[in-house]
């Protein structure tokens, strides 16, 4: 009877680090906060793929868009913390979310577990490519002309905060139209909808290099190598902007240690590969891995710049 029982307890034991060390044994979900035809759903695809083939098991991308990705976040914080359910987000979620809802059912540090950042880009203030603007001076002139007349898209957090940067530093005033997604804000702006729309370069390079929109300015600090000659805003003269989208991958909170370190060491080898670097270079995205550790702390450095940003544009939480 006390051989039985000892037994039972060192079985006991013993699966829980059996059950790590045989991680992943069947799909992995990577939820998305934003559509198809976005830039975090495009890369989210490149890596699902290349992490399916580095982790021999199947990472299927669940699009669930919406509320400022704040649906997939919280779905993503209240899944078990198996390794199983992971979330591709950013800035969105973790920096700005929490400054401009009074309300956030998920805390961005203290209910996820990061695994890795992946990348970052700039945003991309972008008009009809067949319309009469063609430079930020001739928008802003316009938009003192006519004030309380144009509008601009913001089918994300950061292009909120691009847009009303600019308002309050122009001294102009926009209308601002929220969207789910960025593929319904572009294609108001191709249809003449709206004006303008701040979109990532990812989701928008397509329509840039077909002459379909036309960018005006770059939100980063440089300018961007795909789009040599669209200045930036601080060579336009907003001194000090620099809005730059990073997404990054997450499980919720308290994952274990083995688990974190295994998703982490597949993501390293995805990013170093030689196709994925030109993979999202091409896509208008700069790879930008930073490890587990380094990511945390990344996270909290960019939920206060991010606030700062936020409290400049006079941007009040809803």
């Amino acid at each position: 009877m006390l051989r039985s029982l000892l037994v039972a307890a060192l079985l006991a034991a013993t699966t829980p680090a059996a059950a790590q060390d045989a991680y992943p044994s069947h799909t992995i979900q990577l939820v998305v906060p934003f559509g198809a035809g976005s830039g975090t759903d495009a890369m989210a695809r490149e890596l699902a793929q290349a992490l399916s083939n580095e982790l021999g098991q199947p990472v299927v991308v669940d699009n669930r868009p919406g509320a400022n990705g704040m649906i997939a976040a919280e779905l993503a914080a209240k899944a078990p913390n198996n390794g199983y359910t992971l979330l591709m987000a950013g800035n969105t979620t973790h920096s700005a979310n929490p400054y401009l809802f009074k309300t956030l059912r998920y805390d961005p540090i203290k209910d996820f577990t990061p695994i890795a950042r992946l990348a970052t880009a700039p945003f991309v203030l972008a008009v009809d490519g067949k319309g009469s603007l063609k430079t930020l001076p001739e928008l802003i002139a316009r938009a003192k002309a006519e004030p309380g007349k144009l509008s601009y898209g913001a089918p994300s957090s950061a292009a909120t905060v691009s847009g009303e940067t600019l308002k309050q530093m122009a001294n102009i005033n926009l209308i601002e139209v929220r969207y789910r997604q960025t593929p319904q804000a572009m294609t108001d702006v191709l249809g003449g909808a709206i004006n303008m729309a701040f979109l990532d370069l990812a989701a928008c390079l397509s329509n840039l290099k077909s002459g379909n929109l036309r960018a005006l300015v770059t939100t980063g600090a440089k300018r961007t190598p795909l789009l040599p000659d669209v200045p930036t805003m601080q060579e336009s003269g907003y001194a000090g902007v620099d809005i730059i989208a990073w997404v990054g991958v997450f499980a919720p909170a308290n994952v274990p240690p083995a688990i974190t370190a295994k998703l982490d060491g597949a993501v390293a080898k995805v990013m170093a590969s030689e196709r994925i670097q030109s993979r999202l270079t091409g896509m208008g995205l700069d790879p930008a891995y930073a490890p587990a550790q380094e990511t945390s702390a990344f996270i909290k450095s960019e939920l206060l710049r991010w606030g700062e940003m936020i409290k400049k544009a006079g941007i009040e939480p809803q």
